[in-house]
């Protein structure tokens, strides 16, 4: 795209100048003033022309390092820019701008005195909201050799970046877990690791053969090698967006962003700690990730790029579809709000051995009274409430998080 040049104060300087000579030559009949005036008018129209005609052809290459990236972590922008159609003698100044969701602009001076000389240009973004981004905002601004006229021009070199939900480093945390075809819960399994995945605590009439020395000299206690032995933990997390529970702040949702975020940390914790993981939202909608832990957890993060509130007054939809899955699973809802009804939905999803968690947004103090009595029937269900805020220790959070009784 090119846009019709525009003057520099050099250019309108010249232009004042000669039409002042020439007022001065009228009024004073001095007529040596004429051709100077005219001069100083004409040279900036002239120019013009040739601005216009030997405008400088440049093409670029826009690279991104890496092309996914966390909120709050750098990607580097690598830009090559060719000059085609060369201007000697003149001044091109690139200016990129990426958005200011995703950085600061960056300005550089491009060589075009030769045809095919190349100039690079690297520099840093740092991305504030998750999203996917089209990064295509590089335009030049060339001047004449005798800088009288300035004229901007578009350059197309797009470029995907995609932003996923800020990350909060969480430690290990004993939660219970339970195979789908396993033969007991695994507390203890979820947190060795595989090379003991098959293994269980010996139980009174065990046969010694099948004592697991390995594991047993590694945990201090009598390990045996289980019959129907499966690793296979699995964990269903419930992402509250709901709109109405979700206030926007000059068009952005803060909490909801907190929770997308929340969900994101816990969701890459437990593939750490060698669950496959799963998510639920309020419409119902489900994404699962499995398998090996890089690409199990680009698989996680993926769909939380994209999520939005909805309008779903609650999460009905999230517990049936819950409630057709296996009940062998670790539950973990990370809620903006808690009430009776969402408490009297969550209680039937307990899942068969382990004890479910929520995660809870701290109420205010008209909404108080309504979130103690659904915690209290939340936790007569077997369930661990957990209040958490923007500004509270995810980490310690999480680290409150009780172990299930074997």
């Amino acid at each position: 795209m090119r846009i019709w040049p525009r003057p520099t104060t050099r250019a309108l300087g010249l232009t004042a100048l000669g039409v002042a000579l020439l007022a001065l030559a009228w009024s004073t009949g001095q007529q040596d003033l004429v051709w100077p005036g005219l001069f100083c008018i004409v040279l900036p129209l002239a120019t013009l022309v040739l601005a216009w005609v030997t405008r400088p052809a440049l093409r670029a290459t826009r690279d991104l390092a890496p092309e996914v990236t966390t909120v709050g972590e750098s990607a580097w922008v690598n830009l090559v820019v060719r000059a085609d159609r060369p201007l000697p003698g003149a001044s091109v100044i690139a200016h990129d701008e990426p958005g200011s969701l995703v950085g600061v602009a960056h300005s550089f001076r491009v060589d075009a005195d030769r045809r095919g000389v190349r100039t690079e240009a690297r520099y840093a973004v740092r991305p504030r909201r998750r999203g996917r981004y089209t990064l295509d905002g590089l335009t030049y601004v060339a001047h004449d050799p005798l800088e009288l006229w300035s004229s901007g021009h578009r350059v197309a070199a797009p470029a995907s970046l995609v932003v996923t939900p800020a990350l909060h480093e969480l430690p290990p945390a004993r939660l219970g877990a339970v195979g789908e075809i396993g033969e007991t819960p695994l507390p203890r399994t979820a947190i060795i690791g595989p090379d003991d995945a098959t293994v269980r605590e010996y139980h009174p009439g065990d046969e010694v053969r099948r004592i697991h020395w390995r594991s047993t000299a590694r945990t201090g206690e009598i390990m045996v090698r289980r019959e129907e032995a499966a690793w296979d933990p699995m964990a269903w997390l419930v992402l509250d967006n709901r709109a109405a529970h979700h206030a926007a702040v000059r068009g952005e949702r803060p909490t909801f962003e907190w929770l997308v975020s929340v969900t994101a940390s816990v969701g890459v914790r437990l593939l750490g700690d060698g669950f496959d993981v799963g998510l639920v939202d309020a419409d119902g909608h489900a994404s699962h990730a499995a398998g090996d832990l890089a690409v199990a957890r680009a698989r996680w993060l993926d769909p939380l790029v994209d999520i939005d509130v909805t309008d779903t007054p609650d999460l009905r939809r999230a517990a049936a579809d819950l409630s057709r899955r296996s009940e062998d699973r670790l539950l973990v809802a990370i809620l903006a709000a808690l009430d009776g009804p969402t408490a009297e939905l969550l209680a039937g999803l307990d899942g068969a051995r382990q004890r479910p968690v929520a995660f809870v947004l701290r109420p205010d103090a008209a909404a108080r009274t309504a979130f103690d009595r659904a915690r209290d029937l939340l936790a007569g269900h077997g369930w661990d409430v957990r209040e958490m805020d923007p500004d509270a220790d995810l980490a310690a959070v999480w680290l409150g998080v009780r172990e299930v009784p074997a």
